[in-house]
């Protein structure tokens, strides 16, 4: 049967987020579960949720942001998850600390599947690494790492991207030459050089900062703007749970538009509570998007993005 969207889905849900897990085995110093300030219960999605989510816009969609507020690949179902979309052509997009992938895990892999897979690594020793990824060896995610490179190569997996991200603090803001020549040398894809973000009244701030502002992250204040791409492009955040946010700036879930388990996310998007929360951004009155959001597009996310191959 012919599947048909409301007029306002056209062109939107091109890209989706969606939350396997808000588990985590780090206790990470910025983030809001690591720092235990998420109040919601801890679970996973289930592949027959997943299903149920992405069915309804299996149609449009090019991609998935398969990750939250934890480790992805906690999730039970992680891995059936990526060959899914994968079996759909539809590209994964995944971050992981890197720690509790399997070779077994990483052996999936060889299905060739469009992926591209962020390794989350902010140090070049395990003082510097170690002290904001708290709980994390570097020696276990540098040779997970290399693992899955070598898989790469040996059995030519062209549609796996691999990542290095490096988010640049004060600890670690002197390692950054080095790190390049390290990615290079090791034969990630790309490394993409981040700038943190952090709550000015977190007791870390002053520690996590670092001293030289060409490496801080720039906000403006966002007032009668339509350039949000989770608003104007039509990315939901969904929860594990299935609950839908509009963005991942709700820390704090605020603003669930409804359950994309229990009902089509298309829906979702065209109910009156999602169609006045856009509205009351484009007026500028929108109290998560104008006043506390402060990315724009020219929001200084990334110091450096470099694609070696």
């Amino acid at each position: 049967m012919k599947k048909s969207f409301n007029l306002d889905s056209l062109g939107k849900f091109n890209k989706i987020m969606i939350e396997p897990t808000n588990i985590c085995n780090y206790r990470c110093l910025a983030c809001t579960n690591g720092q235990n300030h998420d109040s919601r219960g801890k679970g996973h999605m289930k592949l027959v949720q997943f299903k149920k989510i992405i069915k309804p816009i299996n149609g449009l969609l090019r991609s998935v942001n398969l990750w939250g507020f934890g480790e992805p690949f906690l999730a039970l179902d992680i891995m059936k998850m990526i060959n899914y979309l994968g079996e759909n052509n539809i590209l994964t997009q995944i971050h992981t600390n890197g720690s509790v992938l399997t070779k077994k895990d990483m052996n999936q892999f060889k299905n060739n599947h469009k992926v591209q897979l962020t390794f989350s690594i902010d140090g070049l020793t395990q003082k510097t690494y170690g002290y904001y990824r708290r709980g994390g060896n570097l020696n276990k995610v540098m040779n997970n790492l290399l693992y899955l490179i070598d898989l790469k190569r040996k059995y030519n997996l062209f549609n796996l991207e691999i990542i290095w991200q490096f988010i640049v603090m004060r600890p670690n803001e002197h390692e950054i030459d080095k790190v390049e020549d390290m990615a290079k040398k090791i034969g990630v894809d790309r490394l993409r050089v981040k700038t943190i973000s952090v709550n000015e009244r977190s007791s870390f701030y002053h520690d996590l900062i670092p001293l030289n502002k060409k490496y801080h992250r720039k906000r403006k204040k966002i007032v009668n703007k339509d350039d949000c791409v989770f608003l104007s492009l039509g990315i939901p955040n969904v929860l594990w749970n299935g609950d839908v946010i509009p963005c991942c700036m709700d820390y704090f879930y605020n603003y669930i538009m409804g359950n994309a388990i229990e009902e089509s996310i298309i829906d979702i998007w065209n109910n009156q509570e999602y169609k006045k929360f856009r509205n009351d951004y484009k007026k500028g009155t929108n109290l998560l998007c104008n006043e506390k959001c402060r990315f724009t597009k020219k929001s200084k996310i990334y110091i450096k993005d470099i694609k070696f191959h």
